[in-house]
């Protein structure tokens, strides 16, 4: 939700929400309806054989296309010369081109303080620890990635939005060969 909270990251956007806003700039600024899965297909060449096909519903327009080609293109320069730098050139088909990465990333270290009446800090304590790295991968594909600590055993993790985005990479040759097989670029 757009929201002032958010432009400081502090809102409390979940890993779904964003991987959808990752769909809407992918698709043109469309909203599409989710499918977890797009098909099953089971028994295959006996009398039992079943298909099960989910069509995809209307898109819905919620961004202009001008908007979401330019954010869309912000995600592709947080990758190439920002903070998710090390996702750069993860994907290429195999001829050799490059498959365009994007993303945005983000850390949380999010503490309950109590402050004086003079502006003193008197307390701090940890709430929790967020780090998360939402992606495209060409024009098909895109995601989430959240590292997540819980209450008050997150003062003892300093991990930042790097650590999703080194997770990212190091997934990336398992994912390459289903992006390479899909790709449209």
């Amino acid at each position: 939700m757009p929201s002032y909270a958010t432009a400081i990251g502090s809102s409390s956007d979940n890993p779904a929400a964003l991987a959808e806003l990752a769909g809407i700039i992918l698709n043109g600024g469309v909203r599409y309806p989710n499918l977890r899965v797009s098909e099953m297909h089971f028994s295959a060449g006996t009398p039992f054989e079943t298909r099960l096909d989910q069509r995809a519903g209307k898109g819905e327009q919620v961004l202009s296309p001008a908007v979401a080609a330019f954010v869309r293109q912000e995600t592709l320069s947080v990758v190439e010369k920002g903070t998710a730098r090390r996702a750069y050139n993860s994907f290429a088909l195999p001829d050799g081109t490059r498959i365009p990465v994007g993303g945005k990333t983000g850390t949380g270290d999010n503490r309950f303080e109590t402050y004086a009446r003079d502006g003193r800090p008197i307390a701090s304590r940890a709430v929790n620890r967020t780090a998360t790295f939402v992606f495209t991968i060409g024009d098909r594909f895109f995601g989430t990635i959240t590292a997540y600590v819980p209450g008050e055993e997150a003062d003892a993790y300093e991990f930042t939005s790097s650590l999703p985005v080194q997770i990212f990479k190091t997934l990336a040759p398992k994912i390459a060969p289903v992006v390479a097989d899909r790709a449209s670029y």
